[in-house]
């Protein structure tokens, strides 16, 4: 079995090497037809896009929403974005209209029909399911503490004091070292006030893929989804409002995410290849024919553009 899984992955690897190459071709025949600060935006904004964390709507209704939540993860780096719509109401995420300002052109959007097909394909792939929820075992979503992917800048000069209070450097440090001690430092913090606090609950580690599920305008996420969750979490108020608009409570655990310092660029150089030729491609018009024209195969391409690579 050992032996099979490893000719397997040694497969795979091959294959991915394979479609990097046809796409770095791809790019390189392709770039020049857009304007230089065109593929600019696009270079600089896949360098921030993230896949540790993706939102999942499970039935929305009104048009307004799902255009503003696709705004939303778009702005914050967030790439991928699931619907789920039993109710047929498939086409929400497929016309999201003037609010998104187009920015569903830019995200990686799948469709499913039943909540257990999306959960059991996320869970496939390695994510905890974390459904926005207002039950009484939910967590306050601003009491869990992320350990942080990178430094934030809120840590900056509490850090830098830190380390020079500590002298742990001298002049002959390179500044690798100096991120490398600042690394060490900020983990022991979350580590000395959660962890050892026994506050495991709250603490949650950098290398945990989470998908962030939101629900229904009116009822909310399914009992299903509830039965399906690994973890609830809820936004505290203190208003008279019993809740946020879901376009809202979108925005604002991202926001959170964020400040965290956890929405971080995380994407494979293969992937951003492939995201790259998307956008370019989807930037020049009758595609198709330019394909055509630089000896391209467009379903071909098209096939390398839809795979799933992890």
């Amino acid at each position: 079995m050992n032996e099979k899984l490893k000719l397997i992955s040694t497969l795979k690897h091959y294959r991915n090497l394979k479609c990097l190459e046809y796409l770095q071709n791809l790019g390189n025949a392709t770039n020049s037809f857009i304007s230089v600060d065109r593929l600019k935006k696009f270079q600089t904004t896949l360098e921030s896009r993230n896949k540790r964390f993706v939102i999942v709507c499970e039935n929305l209704e009104n048009q307004g929403n799902v255009s503003a939540i696709v705004r939303s993860a778009d702005a914050m780096g967030i790439q991928h974005i699931y619907s789920i719509t039993e109710e047929g109401i498939d086409q929400q995420f497929a016309n999201c209209g003037r609010v998104s300002l187009g920015s569903e052109n830019w995200l990686t959007q799948k469709k499913f029909k039943k909540t257990s097909t999306c959960i059991e394909y996320l869970k496939n792939k390695g994510y905890s399911i974390w459904v926005s929820d207002l039950s009484a075992t939910s967590f306050s979503f601003d009491k869990l503490i992320f350990q942080p992917s990178k430094i934030i800048p809120q840590f900056d000069y509490f850090l830098n004091q830190t380390i020079n209070n500590l002298e742990i450097l001298n002049n002959n440090n390179k500044n690798e070292d100096l991120i490398l001690k600042k690394d060490i430092i900020i983990n022991e913090v979350y580590k000395s006030n959660n962890i050892d606090n026994k506050n495991l609950n709250n603490f949650i580690k950098n290398n945990e893929k989470i998908a962030l599920v939101f629900g229904n305008e009116t009822v909310g996420v399914s009992e299903e989804m509830k039965s399906l969750a690994d973890r609830r979490f809820y936004l505290p108020m203190i208003g008279m409002v019993q809740s946020f608009n879901v376009s809202v409570s979108v925005a604002m655990t991202l926001a959170y995410l964020k400040m965290q310092g956890v929405l971080v660029g995380d994407l494979s150089t293969l992937q951003k290849n492939q995201l790259l030729c998307r956008w370019v491609l989807s930037s020049i018009q009758n595609n198709r024919l330019f394909l055509q024209q630089l000896n391209y195969d467009p379903d071909y391409v098209l096939d390398i553009l839809n795979k799933e690579f992890d």
